[in-house]
């Protein structure tokens, strides 16, 4: 009878530690195949986002084509840029707006203040104020551009229109712009070559 009872509380341990057993392994399991689901979770990769590969040691970091624009050197309500935005707001004629922008004095925003007024006027057809707009943008062109970053395929696309609106001097600053654009089509710019391949 002694052995009986024995034999049953053993048969009784090794059923509750067998079960206590097969819990522990259950959650263990249960948390690392949650680990590994939060990882996968964690890190997903947009479709445009390029993947980080590492650069090879023996090239040197490539320098953009066309470098960003410096920050303005002014306040939002410098007076240029204030008379500017107050004449548009006003009800200015894209005449009026050129010869606006032409006439601005001298100072740190004046290029932006001008490029507002230009914009409008070239927007409203007036090749005059294209041609201008087009400098802005025209990474060969060295007058000052403000806080406008250069954008040859932009720069192109005033050129076009200046020179469709009689502005002689667009033709010239087209074959520069293009000669440029080659440049950068031959050391390996995609955006370049796809500007030439549409280039009329």
């Amino acid at each position: 009878m002694e052995f009986n009872v024995k034999s049953r509380e053993r048969s009784w341990i090794l059923i509750i530690g067998g079960f206590v057993g097969l819990v522990v392994l259950l959650v263990a399991g249960y948390l690392i195949w949650n680990s590994f689901q939060k990882e996968e979770v964690a890190k997903p990769q947009a479709i445009d986002e390029k993947p980080d590969l590492p650069r090879m040691a023996n090239l040197p970091p490539k320098p953009e084509a066309i470098p960003p624009p410096p920050p303005p050197s002014y306040t939002p309500d410098a007076p240029a840029l204030e008379k500017a935005r107050n004449a548009l707001r006003d009800g200015i004629t894209p005449e009026e707006a050129l010869a606006m922008a032409i006439s601005l004095p001298e100072s740190p925003e004046r290029a932006d203040a001008a490029f507002l007024l230009l914009e409008y006027a070239a927007d409203s057809g007036i090749a005059e104020a294209a041609l201008a707009v087009a400098r802005y943008y025209d990474p060969t062109d060295e007058t000052p551009s403000g806080t406008i970053r250069k954008n040859p395929e932009t720069a192109y696309n005033w050129y076009t229109d200046a020179l469709a609106g009689g502005q002689k001097d667009a033709g010239s600053r087209l074959a520069q712009l293009r000669s440029w654009v080659q440049e950068q089509a031959d050391q390996g710019s995609y955006e370049a070559r796809e500007l030439l391949n549409s280039w009329r």
